[in-house]
């Protein structure tokens, strides 16, 4: 009797909270959702297009040829040929670019209630990162052709090795010194809150990690939470739309599933399943410019850049089911770590339908959506996981028996 006492009373303490829960439905996409998931695959395909035919303008024009010898005119210095043939091009791609840019990325997000941006705001944010997309750019096409003039038949490998690398730097560094150019982070204003999200981090198993309050609401209405960074440069990092909009067992299951990433190790999964892409993505180039490349004087004469960027946006485009369908994983694996962390399917659930509502959401895309474009499982599928996948209250539940 004392058993079946003390295990009625842990029932009304923990097992009631965690474990009688309504399954929470999957709504219906609002008109508006459905208008933004179509009007968005329209624009996907565009852009891709887009991206396509301006690399082919350039190549089959035979402008790429004529910009080669206007720059080897400025100076026959390969370093800086090839630094301003890099220029040139990025530039003529960031022109002829903009006004998608701008529609997809101010004119859209505003017709649809997403965006709190002025077009100051934006134009900013786009200076700033067109300038470090361009310097970017710049120092990859040098690391590229400095290694086709070395190795002009295995530059695809070392090429492709080094992305391991140059992926790891840019991880450790963005979240230092780019994003904080965009917009502001400091120390959460909700000292309760933090506390609880270090705690739960302390939960993880992840020490030293520090909570930073990110003013996003500055640009978007869109909720967010995301764990960044590996070493000393990690740390959790909140939209303060998401502290607005989610309650706190929502928010605290939100970031409890970007905790997952971090201890499951999926930044060097991303890195490992980037790199091997992209190892598979230079050897196609490789194989199938080989042909068109030598009216052009060779893979090591900088007029093949073109020729380059157009066949890897198309390999990209052809092996994106690979890379969604292990980002789909990853994520679901963070869905299962979050769950287990805090034992909030309800909160989880609800949490996804206000983003769901919030953020324009469809919630049963199609399977060619799914392999092309989404990075994450249809929130309908999540909501439904989020209902259904329960062990630890079925482990009570033999507890229960076992009492008796």
């Amino acid at each position: 009797m004392k058993k079946l006492a003390l295990f009625l009373l842990f029932a009304v303490c923990g097992f009631a909270t965690e474990c009688d829960f309504t399954p929470v439905a999957v709504p219906e996409p609002t008109p508006e959702a459905i208008s933004f998931y179509k009007s968005g695959n329209v624009l996907w395909l565009v852009q891709l297009l887009w991206s396509l035919a301006i690399p082919s303008l350039i190549l089959f024009s035979g402008f790429g040829v004529r910009l080669r010898d206007f720059c080897q005119k400025i100076t026959g210095k390969w370093l800086w040929k090839t630094a301003l043939f890099a220029l040139f091009f990025l530039l003529i791609v960031t022109v002829l670019t903009l006004p998608l840019d701008f529609y997809m990325s101010y004119i859209r997000p505003h017709s649809y209630g997403l965006s709190n941006q002025t077009i100051s705001r934006w134009l900013e944010h786009y200076l700033i990162g067109t300038g470090i997309s361009t310097v970017v750019g710049i120092i990859l096409v040098w690391i590229l052709y400095g290694i086709i003039r070395v190795s002009p038949k295995r530059w695809w490998l070392y090429f492709g090795l080094l992305n391991f690398p140059l992926t790891l730097f840019i991880v450790l560094v963005y979240p230092l010194w780019v994003t904080p150019l965009f917009n502001h982070f400091g120390p959460m204003k909700n000292k309760h809150l933090e506390q609880k999200i270090l705690d739960l981090a302390s939960q993880a198993g992840i020490e030293g990690g520090r909570v930073y309050e990110v003013d996003m609401s500055a640009d978007t209405k869109k909720i967010n939470a995301y764990v960044t960074g590996l070493g000393t440069s990690k740390r959790i990092v909140i939209w303060d739309t998401a502290i607005e909009g989610l309650s706190e067992e929502q928010l605290l299951f939100v970031v409890g599933h970007e905790m997952g990433h971090y201890v499951l190790n999926h930044v060097w999964w991303g890195i490992g399943v980037h790199t091997a892409l992209s190892l598979a993505i230079l050897f196609l180039i490789y194989i199938t410019g080989n042909r068109f490349v030598h009216r052009l004087g060779g893979w090591s004469d900088i007029a093949s850049l073109p020729l380059i960027v157009l066949l890897y946006t198309f390999y990209s485009f052809l092996l994106s089911p690979v890379s969604n369908l292990a980002s789909q994983k990853v994520e679901h694996d963070a869905d299962t770590f979050g769950l287990e962390l805090t034992h909030l399917n309800e909160a989880a659930a609800t949490g996804f339908v206000k983003l769901q509502y919030n953020n324009l959401g469809y919630p049963w895309p199609g399977k060619l959506y799914m392999l092309f474009r989404a990075s994450h499982p249809s929130i309908g599928s999540r909501i439904t996981y989020f209902n259904t996948y329960h062990p630890w209250c079925e482990e009570k539940g033999s507890h229960a028996i076992m009492a008796e």
